[in-house]
């Protein structure tokens, strides 16, 4: 079918579960028509978006306006929308109708979204999972709420065996949007021109069990037994309708990203400082041979171009979103990856503690040592898969400038040198929202550090201890003038390395 054709199937009221993360296996061109649809009075009204992570593309001038999730911010289209993370915009459209209470939001973590449509796939009542107890995911602190219209959580705690867990109950979906790189005569879809496949086989069984409506978007048609078949991901007869469209979006099928090219990588490339100072001693501290997740911002778009530049290829690099070694980058894709894999095995690998360190970025850390990352105000950019990988993976590096707003530092001679000081402390006496709770993770026997651009402080069961400061810091001014609770100092030591401004030790 054309795409105008194939949404008119969606029912008024209807539960959607739609593909991708970022702006890759994102079906937009069904997105778009399902936008039109609406507006020319010809589509479904009052819908339910069941989203894993945030999809938009970003474009230049505009972010991802007019594009992902942001096609159906319209006012009677969209009543309510589920997913792991939003927009990093405050002027995004979907943004927008959440904040004015058009819609009703909710933020659940994106191991937990996959594992929630798996667990409906198989015919369970529900999720049962330890995961967010404690933080803002728990009903008890907010219940993964994110605006007044969205009324109660849509999770509770039960006590399984003694102990407590989070309960998610079956959501019932009634269509699945999703993306697929080829579709063969008897249905089958593959994925062999995608970076990865973000949960999309998990949405179309979940909405298989309830005989509702699979639609996708393939970039191309192939004859049967053209493909390999482990390329394939969805069996044909849990699909319903198929449009085609060739034109994929810039990048989205790099053969770098893919695994269709290992040809050499252009030599590493170096952000402004503070982030390259922050990512070196990231790379620096990993344990050789370390299996090492990355979470988004710092650690995933500066640690792993640090760890070239620094010869580190013994680190065995992975990313939620599937792609297993190589060299990430931003978007949660790797180049030159080694395995992709599935998302919801992904996750199970994470919440069972596999990768040896995980490096995080942290938007505010409290005297309890817990993270904020979701919820900055009217900023609400959600947890995505954070909440899962600090569950399970035991050595925990959080990494950041301790100031924002503003900041402008460089390294001069492999020291710090602070032109312009931040206007705001990311250090704070109590984050504005628990995306991490510290004190359960250390009973639970994790190592937690904090990398800034000026020291590192470790987590202990009595508070945080600065364990090193770097050259050209002023322990006093530049650093617990910053931090507004007692930290201990008594065995702060002077950093044992320095830089030069290309990234190469000294």
């Amino acid at each position: 079918m054309t795409a105008d054709d194939a949404v008119r199937l969606i029912p008024d009221g209807a539960t959607v579960a739609i593909s991708g993360g970022g702006y890759r296996v994102v079906p937009e061109t069904l997105l778009e028509a399902l936008s039109r649809s609406f507006q020319i009075g010809t589509g479904p009204t009052g819908l339910t978006a069941v989203a894993i992570a945030w999809l938009e593309r970003a474009r230049r001038g505009s972010g991802g306006n007019g594009t992902g999730l942001n096609l159906l911010a319209v006012p009677g289209l969209l009543d309510r929308i589920i997913s792991s993370s939003y927009s990093r915009s405050r002027t995004s459209e979907m943004s927008a109708a959440i904040r004015a209470d058009q819609i009703a939001a909710f933020n659940y973590p994106m191991g937990t979204m996959v594992q929630w449509m798996r667990a409906v796939a198989a015919g369970r009542s529900g999720l049962l999972t330890t995961v967010g107890l404690g933080t803002f995911v728990d009903p008890r602190v907010e219940g993964g709420v994110v605006n007044a219209r969205a009324g109660k959580p849509l999770n509770r705690v039960v006590t399984v065996a003694g102990e407590e867990h989070l309960y998610y109950p079956a959501l019932p979906l009634h269509v699945a949007l999703v993306k697929a790189s080829a579709v063969d005569p008897r249905g089958n879809m593959f994925f062999d021109d995608e970076a990865f496949d973000h949960g999309v086989q998990d949405m179309a069984m979940a909405t298989r069990r309830y005989r509702g409506l699979v639609i996708a978007q393939v970039n191309r048609l192939v004859e049967y037994g053209e493909l390999h078949p482990r390329f394939a991901r969805i069996p044909g007869p849990l699909v319903d309708v198929v449009i085609v469209q060739p034109d994929a979006w810039e990048d989205e099928q790099d053969p770098v990203l893919t695994g269709r090219d290992y040809s050499a990588l252009p030599s590493p490339s170096f952000h402004t400082e503070p982030r390259d100072a922050i990512a070196r001693t990231v790379v620096e501290l990993l344990p050789k041979n370390a299996m090492v997740n990355l979470g988004a911002g710092i650690p995933m778009y500066d640690v792993p171009e640090a760890a070239r530049g620094l010869g580190r290829g013994d680190i065995y690099f992975t990313v939620e979103q599937g792609p297993m070694d190589g060299w990430p980058k931003a978007g949660g894709v790797s180049r030159h990856p080694g395995v992709i894999m599935p998302q919801l095995d992904v996750f199970d690998f994470y919440e069972g503690g596999g990768p040896d360190v995980s490096v995080l970025a942290f938007g505010e850390v409290d005297r309890n040592g817990d993270v904020n990352v979701s919820r900055f105000g009217d900023l609400m950019p959600g947890c995505g898969g954070f909440p899962n990988i600090v569950h399970g993976v035991k050595k925990l590096f959080f990494c950041g400038t301790l100031t924002t707003g503003g900041l402008e530092e460089t390294i001069h001679q492999g020291a710090v040198d602070i032109r312009v000081e931040g206007r705001i402390d990311r250090f704070v006496q109590t984050v504005s929202q628990v995306t991490f709770n510290a004190q359960r993770a250390l009973a639970a026997g994790h190592e937690i550090t904090v990398i800034t651009d000026r020291c590192i402080l470790e987590l202990r069961a009595d508070g945080f201890e600065v364990v090193r400061i770097f050259p050209g810091v002023d322990l006093d001014a530049d650093v617990l003038a910053h931090i507004p609770f007692p930290v201990r100092t008594d065995s702060v030591t002077g950093t044992i390395r320095s830089h030069d401004r290309t990234g190469a030790p000294q």
